[in-house]
């Protein structure tokens, strides 16, 4: 097998696993960020409000490719996230910022 038949093997099936790890972020989302951040990334729910939320849609960093370097700096370092950092691995906030990339893509 040549090297690009092998790339394109192992493409598929790196991207047969991606609605899985879509859905656990989905999932992680709701639990831990849309009581705050809103179902739709709008940050528009009471506790939101209250906690000054960022809105996604002018967050420009997620959706770019640095998405999840944003998410987790935001996440480990900014104290209002210190209740969230406990309760999400580095492995969660990968499936969440594959979750919100894909949300704000979807609201374009």
């Amino acid at each position: 097998m040549g090297m690009h038949s092998l790339a394109v093997v192992l493409a598929a099936v790196l991207l047969a696993g991606l609605p899985a790890f879509a859905d656990a972020g989905k999932d992680k989302y709701e639990k831990v960020c849309a009581s705050c951040h809103g179902m739709e990334g709008h940050a528009d729910t009471k506790k939101g409000k209250k906690m000054k939320a960022a809105d996604y849609r002018e967050v420009a960093e997620l959706s770019g490719p640095d998405a999840l370097e944003h998410i987790k700096k935001t996440v480990r370092e900014n104290k209002k996230h210190k209740p969230v950092s406990k309760k999400v691995s580095d492995e969660d906030l990968a499936s969440i910022a594959q979750y919100v990339q894909a949300m704000l893509a979807a609201q374009k």
